[in-house]
């Protein structure tokens, strides 16, 4: 009897550590608002308006799991799992996609960083993270308005991140299938015939001071050896920026600037339908390889707290170089401003305001935007 009574205590010790060196969290957002928008396509163009309830203004509404194990030795191996979806409906985000937003399996050591596989967010968009003062939500008011790659997404990634040293870290990495939209499609078995990236960070925060660096480059694939809408497409993509912030406690100034050479990154769209003369040039993530043709991009900003919430403002532009100027294409302009307000640790209210003029670089394409709504953190 003794003898099974110690056993059941060993047993129970045993799991009871073990469970404590693995964990696994259920986390999330619920971020729901109201939206209004008037658009005009371009010069001579009628002006639209919509009123409607929108998922994701102040962050993108998910849930997700993670985990991590220790396995000694100062090793751990975690993974994500993170789902999108509409607020408004309950249907999946990402086209759809279980995981679409993050599906991730990593070993990570104290002394010499981390390594990833799977689909995450670029490693320019880690490294660029407190850049934008909007943070890559509310609308057109987030730089990735105008610089698609401050927050994008790759399949198919395996990336490298450095410890934190002195404020200092770097992250690499390198997508086999990024699985972005373009107007050469990937495909086919062998490797030469899928768009393929190549990405990197670098990134020094410490104290009021964030400073960041970011490239991408993306390989063409063997389909691109002729002409799309009147372009060179047979080219590589190349898309650069730097960007920082600095804290005065009072107020955080935010600042960018970048290129995008020989194509675009994340503002593909747009420019596809700059040079098709037509279509709304909302960015959607795309990718155009387009020889000679190049974007310049640039943000001022700034965040203040207030009470218990925080107001942010700022102005970007994406200016069209190169061949993009044969096309007609004009600057695009965007000025928001917007207000996030805590009602608790895990509960908040927005409001913002953002215009926008030449919107995807289209003559006289004109967009207003507000909105209101609450946002719930679990």
């Amino acid at each position: 009897m003794k003898k099974t009574l110690l056993a059941a205590a060993l047993i129970a010790g045993y799991a009871g550590a073990a469970s404590a060196q693995n964990s696994v969290t259920l986390y999330g957002v619920v971020s729901t608002g109201l939206e209004y928008q008037t658009v005009k396509a371009g010069d001579g163009a009628e002006t639209q308006s919509r009123f409607r309830m929108d998922t994701g203004e102040w962050n993108g509404s998910r849930w997700g799991l993670r985990g991590t194990e220790d396995l000694g030795n100062g090793l751990k191996a975690s993974f994500v799992l993170e789902s999108g979806f509409d607020s408004t409906d309950g249907d999946q985000a990402q086209g759809g996609r279980l995981f679409g937003r993050r599906a991730t399996v990593a070993l990570s050591g104290d002394s010499w960083g981390k390594v990833e596989l799977g689909r995450a967010v670029s490693p320019g968009t880690v490294a660029f993270s407190g850049v934008d003062p909007f943070g890559a939500s509310f609308g057109t008011s987030s730089y990735t308005s105008s610089a698609g790659q401050s927050f994008i997404r790759y399949d198919d990634m395996v990336t490298y991140a450095t410890p934190n040293i002195s404020g200092f870290k770097a992250i690499v990495g390198y997508s086999f299938d990024p699985g972005l939209s373009s107007n050469s499609e990937s495909g086919g078995f062998e490797t030469n015939n899928k768009n393929r990236i190549a990405s990197a960070g670098l990134r020094y925060a410490n104290g009021p001071l964030l400073l960041s660096g970011i490239f991408d480059y993306v390989y063409s694939n063997n389909k691109n050896t002729g002409s799309t809408v009147g372009i060179d497409n047979d080219t590589n993509v190349k898309a650069w920026q730097i960007g920082g912030a600095f804290d005065f406690k009072v107020a955080k100034l935010h600042a960018a600037y970048g290129q995008e050479i020989d194509g675009s990154l994340g503002f593909g769209d747009a420019i596809v339908n700059t040079l098709a003369a037509g279509g709304s040039g909302q960015n959607t993530g795309a990718v155009v390889f387009a020889r000679g043709v190049r974007v310049q991009t640039w943000m001022l900003g700034a965040t203040a707290p207030i009470g218990s919430g925080k107001l942010a403002v700022g102005v970007q532009q994406a200016r069209p170089g190169g061949d993009l100027d044969t096309f007609g294409a004009s600057t695009q302009t965007v000025a928001s401003v917007g207000y996030t307000y805590n009602l608790s640790k895990r509960t908040g209210v927005y409001g913002y305001y953002s215009y926008a003029n030449n919107l995807g670089m289209i003559d006289g394409a004109k967009s207003n935007m507000f909105g209101v709504g609450v946002r719930h953190l679990f």
